[in-house]
């Protein structure tokens, strides 16, 4: 099985360093986070990977040139104003039958061999990772009149952690009309649409994630390094 790395974003609200690094570039403590995506999967004997590259891609597959992994990489781009959705779909003749899908700027330590085996034995086109949220609000839901129709105080939800087992099969027979919509969009567009065929399930995750989006995130995820390695009692080659 392949491993698929979406890094073609901009990381527009990151401000100046957006502009100048792909977002899965950004270092996180000297190295950058794509490294560490890299470096986890290859731990687990991974060692082919498609890398769906676009703003300024060209520092990606320098950087993965210039490292001493044995591994192996190809590249995919669909140009750097593709959705997520796109940019798997362009992929999907690189992905095999099946593959690992990891966002760039996401770092967990999921058990792939149990989602795994819980993909292939429920027949799923997608398997979503998920963890548990508490939310810091109280939540409702209110009719059109204006009625109260629910309220739950700080309730705990699950939520999608930026990684998946997607099946080659539901990118060959995507609708145009999924690749149009924005970013974000279309992929949500296409679980919802399988879940009404029971093809999406989900693998509960409930250890360390790092992921960024802004500098105050990218602090916070500096700091919390140290704590995800020692949670997953590994150290950072």
């Amino acid at each position: 099985m392949k491993t698929v790395i979406l890094c073609g974003g901009r990381g527009t609200r990151l401000g100046a360093l957006g502009d100048e690094l792909p977002k899965t570039l950004v270092p996180l403590r000297g190295k950058p986070c794509l490294q560490y995506i890299v470096e986890n999967y290859l731990r687990r004997g991974y060692r082919e990977f498609v890398l769906c590259v676009g703003h300024r891609g060209e520092m990606i597959v320098d950087f993965c040139q210039r490292q001493s992994w044995d591994a192996m990489f190809e590249w995919s781009d669909a140009g750097a104003g593709a959705s997520m959705l796109e940019r798997l779909h362009a992929a999907r003749a690189l992905m095999g039958e099946r593959a690992w899908v990891a966002y760039g700027d996401t770092l967990v330590d999921v058990d792939l061999a149990s989602m795994l085996a819980d993909h292939l034995a429920a027949n799923a086109g997608i398997t979503l990772t998920t963890a548990q949220v508490r939310s810091p609000f109280g939540l409702v839901e209110v009719d059109d009149e204006g009625w109260l129709r629910s309220f739950r105080e700080k309730p705990v939800q699950p939520y999608f952690v930026g990684h998946m087992l997607v099946e080659r099969g539901v990118l060959d027979v995507l609708a145009a009309d999924l690749l149009r919509k924005p970013d974000g969009q279309g992929l949500v567009a296409l679980i919802q649409q399988l879940m009404a065929s029971r093809r999406v399930r989900t693998h509960a995750y409930a250890g360390p994630q790092i992921t960024f989006n802004t500098p105050q995130d990218l602090d916070r995820a500096e700091r919390d390094l140290i704590e995800f390695f020692t949670q997953t009692d590994r150290t950072p080659l």
